[in-house]
C-alpha cells in the first residue's frame, strides 16, 4: 500500500487460535503462517476479552479449544460459550479439543461450529484441517453432524 496502514476491512481473513495452552496455540499459528495464512494466537483471560480481541481482525477462521483456562473469578471458561458470539461476528469456528464429552462437541456444533478435530491429531493434520476449512471444504452439513458424534 502507499504508506497507509491496511484497514481491517481490506486485510485477508484471519485465523485465530484460541487455546489455554500457549505453546500449542503459538506453534499452530506459526505453522499456519508458514502456509501463507494470517494466523494469530489469542491468550484467554475471559470471554469478553476474547470477543473484543477478535473484533480487531477481519473474520476468518477460529480454531477453538472447548476447555479453556479459568476466568479471574476462578470459574472455568467453556469454549462452547464462545461459538455463537464468534459466529455472530462473522467467524467460522473449527473446534479443536481433547474433550471427552461428545455432548459438548455436539453443543458446539449446534451453536454454529462447522466441524471438530481431536487434539490427538498430528500437527500436519491440524494445519490441513484449518487450510481445508479456509478453502471452503471440510465443513459438516447439519445432517452430517449427528453422524460425526
Amino acid at each position: 500500500m502507499s504508506g497507509q496502514q491496511e484497514s481491517v476491512a481490506d486485510a485477508a481473513p484471519t485465523i485465530l487460535v484460541i487455546d489455554e495452552q500457549l505453546l500449542l496455540s503459538s506453534a499452530l499459528a506459526h505453522g499456519l503462517r508458514g502456509q501463507g495464512l494470517d494466523a494469530h494466537s489469542l491468550c484467554i483471560t475471559d470471554l469478553a476479552g476474547v470477543l473484543s480481541a477478535a473484533l480487531a481482525h477481519r473474520p476468518g477462521l477460529v480454531l477453538l479449544d472447548l476447555d479453556l483456562r479459568c476466568a479471574p473469578d476462578g470459574r472455568p471458561i467453556n469454549g462452547v460459550d464462545l461459538v455463537a458470539p464468534l459466529h455472530a461476528q462473522g467467524w467460522t469456528v473449527l473446534v479443536i479439543t481433547s474433550a471427552e464429552s461428545l455432548d459438548r462437541i455436539a453443543d458446539a456444533l449446534a451453536q454454529g461450529a462447522v466441524n471438530w478435530i481431536g487434539k490427538g491429531a498430528t500437527f500436519a493434520g491440524l494445519v490441513h484441517a484449518a487450510v481445508e476449512i479456509m478453502q471452503g471444504r471440510g465443513q459438516l452439513v447439519p445432517a452430517d453432524c449427528a453422524a460425526q458424534i
